[in-house]
């Protein structure tokens, strides 16, 4: 038999492309979930917070999508919260690692040093206040190892904010540093803060605590000591109100870093514009999720700043703010 006899062996080019086409119609119509799916990178998160701290969630999806990831479509998140205990972060840090996550974000310098301390090769970008001072890396412009990141302080800071505080209570003369009793940057922080305001004829005077179990007792020693208003670090920013409203309640006025002070209800907030910080930080994650060696990327320190102002909280002290601080500040809040 000729081959135009042996049916279906062979086709001319129109058979062909019905062939092809079947082919075509079958695939598209299979299900879903037998079609290879591309696996998604996925970002490990370790916040020091718990997980009311939703805020932290909120900016960093917002900070991954300045540079193109939307999660579920090209990106996946693993959120831990360690809940203000180191152990709790390095056991984080090491279950991500165990489950393959393509880089692991740290967000305040405890969360950095306990993931450093378990991580063996998943790449680490931190968002921390003093990388330098606090040893989580030794060089700035090249970290080296697995780490990079984002830090938020610096030694121009702390004058800044007694500046700022003292404008805003002008007879001020002794405040209080809220400050944690396990975070290596307190140190630092008290240091820079004392020395400025030894030059300002200030004192100051440091309570540290492990949390908001210690606020209330803090609040006492403070109140004790005779300070006129209150510097509350940044660590504490989650739980800020509970320290906050009682210290209002003492007619005592609080300066924070971040504006969810000012919101919360310190007096003012001035520190490095974290949302800015936490978008460079995304474009470092994205650095590395397409190959770069994170110990070859420069820490990155702030550029922009921002000033919050909390009206409601002056006149509930009967504080009278200066239209020079009022004029220079980003936000005012009514």
């Amino acid at each position: 038999m000729g081959e135009s006899g042996q049916s279906g062996a062979r086709f001319g080019p129109s058979g062909r492309r019905q062939a092809l086409a079947a082919a075509l119609a079958a695939g598209l119509a299979a299900p879903i979930s037998a079609r290879a799916q591309p696996r998604l990178p996925k970002i490990g998160v370790v916040n020091w917070e718990g997980p009311e701290a939703t805020f932290r969630m909120d900016e960093l999806r917002k900070a991954m999508a300045s540079v193109g990831y939307r999660e579920g479509i090209n990106v996946a998140f693993e959120w831990r919260w360690a809940a203000g205990s180191r152990a709790r972060a390095a056991e984080a840090a090491i279950e991500l690692e165990a489950m393959g996550v393509s880089l692991i974000f740290a967000r305040t310098t405890p969360a950095a040093h306990a993931v450093k301390e378990v991580v063996k090769r998943t790449p680490v970008v931190f968002h921390v206040a003093d990388a330098l001072a606090t040893g989580i890396v030794s060089n700035l412009a090249r970290p080296g190892g697995l780490m990079t990141g984002v830090m938020s302080s610096g030694p121009e800071l702390a004058p800044k904010r007694l500046e700022i505080l003292r404008e805003a209570v002008p007879k001020l003369t002794r405040v209080g540093f809220l400050a944690s009793s396990i975070d290596p940057n307190a140190e630092t922080f008290i240091s820079e803060t004392s020395t400025t305001a030894s030059r300002m004829e200030i004192s100051v005077v440091p309570v540290r605590v492990r949390g908001p179990d210690g606020f209330a007792a803090a609040l006492d020693q403070m109140t004790s000591e005779r300070v006129q208003a209150v510097i509350v670090q940044t660590l504490f920013l989650a739980s800020s109100r509970q320290f906050i409203e009682p210290a209002l309640g003492r007619r005592l006025p609080s300066i924070g870093e971040q504006p969810l002070f000012a919101e919360n209800g310190a007096l003012v907030a001035f520190g490095a514009d974290h949302a800015s910080l936490t978008e460079r930080a995304a474009t470092q994650i994205d650095r590395i999720l397409k190959g770069a060696n994170p110990g070859d990327i420069p820490v990155e320190t702030p550029t922009k700043f921002w000033l919050v102002v909390n009206q409601k909280t002056a006149r509930t002290l009967g504080l009278t703010l200066p239209p020079s601080l009022l004029i220079r500040a980003d936000e005012v809040i009514e």
